[in-house]
């Protein structure tokens, strides 16, 4: 069934176009300096906040990372490879993503925990082999899925953005209780299907808290009733 290949994996962020406005500045930044622009030093606070907001919607408001709700100001604009080491991609808008700030002053998961952390290998969530790496089950784990160096870089990204860290364990747990996976109803196939479908669309601009794994505890259910 097409819904069982739906619940396996982080949730992959589809990216509108770079917003005109962001490509105009960049073009006459260079343009009066004679050098492209550094988005820590040169980019104004207000265009790092339209940015981010773009970003937040775009995203759905939830963390690129946990899926965590996420609005403006519980969040950071996040270089997936990190703008230190990779400095051409500094103001790629294709390496730009909205994390939340985890939790313990931002230390425990997420962008702040990754911080300049990169393998070759990882892949930037934007990708669509992201949705081959990860699934979750029913107690709030992330487990790394695929083969070689794919098992590995999700190993690798579960351990250095602190995906399973006790605060994301506990909450998307309680996401699954709280969802439609442990209702006594005796959903039909067609009817998962369609809840998988809810939770893989936003609603209001805005997809829910920890929906992927929420689709995968419903895809486990379905496993069962089979």
């Amino acid at each position: 069934m097409s819904c069982l290949q739906e619940g396996v994996d982080m949730k992959r962020i589809k990216k509108d176009k770079e917003p005109i406005w962001f490509i105009k500045w960049k073009e006459e930044f260079e343009k009066n300096n004679s050098r492209k622009a550094n988005y820590k030093d040169d980019f104004p606070q207000e265009k790092k906040r339209k940015l981010r907001e773009h970003l937040l919607k775009e995203q759905g408001y939830i963390c690129c990372y946990c899926m965590r709700r996420i609005q403006i100001n519980n969040s950071h604009l996040e270089h997936f490879w990190p703008k230190d080491a990779f400095p051409e991609k500094d103001m790629d808008y294709e390496n730009m993503l909205a994390s939340c700030e985890g939790e313990t002053i931002g230390e425990d998961h997420c962008g702040h925990r990754k911080n300049n952390y990169y393998d070759k290998n990882m892949i930037i969530p934007i990708d669509a082999m992201i949705e081959k790496m990860f699934h979750y089950i029913i107690n709030g784990d992330i487990l790394p899925d695929g083969k070689n160096q794919i098992r590995k870089a999700a190993k690798d990204m579960i351990r250095e953005f602190g995906l399973n860290s006790f605060h994301l364990k506990r909450n998307r747990r309680l996401a699954i209780e709280e969802s439609e996976v442990f209702d006594d109803c005796e959903y039909s196939k067609e009817e998962i299907s369609d809840i998988i479908n809810y939770y893989n669309s936003m609603e209001n601009g805005k997809y829910q808290e920890y929906c992927k794994a929420i689709i995968d505890g419903l895809v486990w259910r379905l496993k069962m009733e089979i």
